[in-house]
């Protein structure tokens, strides 16, 4: 009977995630079509180190957009490759385009903030587009992105790319980071919602409101913090500014995070606490709650409470999986892989939280 009320709380959280899962798959967190009523300057800013690979793909779709008022401009944070000869091609065939070499990062920055930070400071638009230099945008994104602003009144407006799967290490890590998403957090209340604990933002693609972004400046505010946008997310919602958060289509915003499982996990492990509100004992529970659950579940709940449990995170996954518009058969019969995934996330970033650093870029950024 003890453990029968230990174990129930899991079954019960499970339930909610499950819930949780299912208020995103109803309310279906996408871009919507409104049209445009006024075509402001918008500012399209991109750090770039080391981008040989990706920056012409994304150059070549804003090259393409139908919106023509804005302006494109690359901060090459000190690159070692080709990225600056390959933005210079797009500079000198259009005006549009501008290249920022930068120097030697200062003391007490992350080198993507302090990249950000100055891209802002020669920025002329009225709005503000921060975009990853990995990232793909459909010809129509900047006019949709900006005409969603003006018809929300929003001062930021953050998307979570679909991701672009190419390799079973792939397969087995980027869905982690959508499933604790969108099974903890519903994303529509990001806009919906004050509460600052309702954030969330991905730093791939990040719009502004540029009046706002020059009196606040975000990225100086947490300019040595690696998960800065879902800090910058919750600053906006503490000064009572409207937000959203919402998810990308293949048609809209897509990206290719990763090309490796070890690629990956390193990645996430830099800002997975981060998911938890940057709280680590909640982050081990969870690890713990995920991995020991189905075990605890099945040895000591009747068979009514194990259907239960076992339905709830099924569905929740599938229900994750439409959402992002991956293979609902691979996310389920993969989910224990991911599980695996996500412990050596954890583990990765409490060696590096003991080790005092994280090399990314070849950089150390904690």
């Amino acid at each position: 009977m003890i453990m029968f009320y230990l174990v129930l709380p899991i079954v019960i959280f499970a339930f909610i995630r499950f819930l949780v899962a299912l208020f995103n798959y109803i309310t279906q967190p996408y871009l919507k079509e409104y049209p445009l009523t006024e075509a402001k300057l918008v500012s399209v800013l991109i750090p770039a180190r080391n981008e040989e690979c990706n920056i012409r793909n994304l150059l070549s779709d804003l090259h393409a957009q139908s919106y023509a008022n804005f302006e494109v401009i690359v901060y090459n944070d000190s690159s070692t490759d080709a990225t600056s000869q390959i933005v210079q091609e797009y500079v000198d065939a259009d005006k549009r385009f501008r290249l920022i070499n930068g120097r030697q990062l200062p003391e007490g920055w992350l080198g993507k903030n302090h990249a950000c930070h100055q891209l802002a400071k020669w920025a002329k638009g009225e709005y503000y587009l921060f975009l990853d230099a990995d990232v793909r945008v459909d010809r129509r994104f900047i006019e949709l992105a900006l005409a969603y602003m003006h018809k929300k009144r929003l001062h930021l407006l953050s998307f979570f790319p679909y991701q672009v799967l190419g390799s079973f290490g792939e397969f087995i890590t980027v869905p982690v980071m959508q499933w604790i998403l969108l099974s903890l957090l519903p994303l529509r209340l990001v806009q919906w919602s004050r509460k600052s604990s309702l954030a969330a933002a991905n730093g791939q693609m990040m719009m502004f409101d540029g009046e706002t972004y020059r009196k606040h400046g975000f990225h100086e505010m947490f300019r040595n913090n690696p998960v800065e946008d879902i800090l910058i997310a919750r600053s906006v919602k503490r000064l009572r500014l409207r937000m959203a958060t919402l998810l990308g289509l293949p048609s809209d915003i897509r990206c290719r995070m990763y090309k490796s499982k070890n690629e990956a996990i390193n990645g996430f492990s830099k800002n997975v606490c981060e998911f938890f509100g940057g709280k680590r004992w909640l982050m081990l529970t969870f690890t713990i709650i995920t991995t020991l659950g189905p075990v605890a579940v099945f040895f000591f709940m009747p068979f009514p409470l194990i259907f239960v449990y076992f339905y709830s995170i099924i569905m929740a996954r599938i229900f994750v999986a439409e959402l992002s518009k991956q293979s609902v058969l691979k996310s389920v019969l993969l989910f224990p892989f991911q599980q695996i995934s996500f412990l050596q996330m954890v583990y990765s970033w409490e060696k590096s939280r003991k080790k005092g650093g994280l090399t990314w870029k070849g950089r150390v950024i904690r």
